[in-house]
C-alpha cells in the first residue's frame, strides 16, 4: 500500500475540492492503519483474495458507515481506502510476477523481470512508494496539522477501534517530520526500480480524479 506522506498529499489535494476540515480529512487519510490492533485486513474492508482482487473495498466501507460520511474524519478514512485500492492496482497490474495461483512470485523491474522471495517483493513495492514519499514530503506536498481538534471527530468503527493518545502524537510526530526537513535534501530520482517519477506523478493526479469522482457518486 502507498506510504502515509502519499496518503496526506493526496487528502489534501482531493480537499480543495471537497473544502472540508482540512486536518480531520488528513488524520482520517491515515486512520486505517492506526486502529488498535492493525488488523489492516479488517480496518480497509478487505476480502482475503490475493492481488487485484483483495484490495481494500471502499464499496464496503460505504455500505458498514452511510450515517457517517457527514464526518470529514470518516471521508478521510474513505479517502484512505480508495488511495490503497487505486495505488495497490496500480501496482498489482503493472510491476507484479504471479504464478498458476495467483501468489506473487517476482517484479517487473524496468530493466528485467526478476523472482523474488515475498518479503523482497514487497520490500521494492514499498520501497518504490517510500521515494516518492520523500519527494511529497520535501517539496511542500504535505503540510502540518493546525491544532487536535480533528481529534474531536475521530469515532470507533466496527472493524477498527482508536486511541485518541495515541492518534495525538501521530499529529505530533507528523509536524516535527516537516519541522526537521532539510532544505537541501534532494532524492535522487534514478533510484526509482520499478517505475518513474513522472509515472507516480501521473497516478497521483489520476489517484485524486478517481477519489473526487467517486465521493461525489455517493453524495
Amino acid at each position: 500500500m502507498p506510504s502515509h506522506k502519499i496518503h496526506l498529499a493526496i487528502a489534501k489535494k482531493v480537499n480543495e475540492k471537497l473544502k472540508m476540515d482540512l486536518d480531520s480529512i488528513m488524520l482520517g487519510s491515515v486512520m486505517p492503519d492506526l486502529c488498535i490492533g492493525r488488523n489492516h485486513t479488517m480496518s480497509h474492508y478487505q476480502n482475503g483474495k490475493l492481488g487485484v482482487e483483495g484490495t481494500a473495498n471502499p464499496d464496503l466501507f460505504v455500505k458498514h458507515n452511510k450515517d457517517k460520511l457527514n464526518n470529514p474524519v470518516i471521508i478521510g478514512y474513505l479517502i484512505h481506502v480508495l488511495t490503497d485500492k487505486f495505488y495497490n492496482t496500480f501496482a498489482f497490474t503493472n510491476f507484479f510476477i504471479y504464478d498458476e495461483n495467483g501468489n506473487d512470485i517476482g517484479l517487473h523491474f524496468k530493466n528485467k523481470d526478476k523472482l523474488l522471495e515475498p518479503s523482497k517483493v514487497k520490500y521494492y513495492k514499498q520501497r518504490e512508494f517510500g521515494l516518492y514519499d520523500k519527494w511529497l514530503l520535501n517539496n511542500g506536498y504535505v503540510v502540518k496539522f493546525k491544532d487536535f481538534k480533528c481529534l474531536d471527530n475521530v469515532v470507533d468503527l466496527d472493524v477498527a477501534k482508536y486511541d485518541k493518545e495515541y492518534l495525538k502524537q501521530y499529529i505530533i510526530d507528523a509536524n516535527n517530520d516537516i519541522d526537521n526537513l532539510n532544505i537541501f535534501k534532494k532524492i535522487n530520482l534514478s533510484r526509482y526500480k520499478l517505475t518513474t517519477k513522472k509515472e507516480l506523478d501521473k497516478q497521483f493526479d489520476l489517484c485524486c480524479e478517481y477519489i473526487i469522482n467517486y465521493i461525489n457518486s455517493i453524495y
